[in-house]
C-alpha cells in the first residue's frame, strides 16, 4: 500500500519526537497496546487526509499500522 501523505517523513519525525518527550501519557499501563504517540501521529495523519468519521480515521490506522509504527519507532501489537 502507498502511503502518500502530504508531510515529509522528516516533518513527522519532528512530531513524533515532540510527542515522545514532551507529552506525559496519562493511560494505565494495564492494557497498552500502542504507544501514544502512534495513535496521535495516526489520528492527526488520517484528519489531515479528510478522513472525518471515526471508522475510516481507525481504518487508516488497521492499513498503515506498519508505516507509522515506523515513524514512530515503535512496535505494532499482534
Amino acid at each position: 500500500m502507498t502511503n502518500k501523505v502530504p508531510f515529509s517523513d522528516e516533518q513527522i519525525n519532528c512530531f513524533v519526537d515532540l510527542l515522545n518527550n514532551d507529552l506525559p501519557d496519562p493511560r494505565d499501563n494495564r492494557g497498552k497496546l500502542h504507544s501514544l504517540a502512534l495513535v496521535i501521529v495516526g489520528f492527526v495523519l488520517a484528519t489531515l487526509m479528510g478522513r472525518e468519521k471515526l471508522s475510516s480515521i481507525h481504518r487508516f490506522i488497521v492499513n498503515r499500522a506498519g508505516w507509522l509504527a515506523g515513524l514512530t519507532k515503535t512496535k505494532t501489537a499482534k
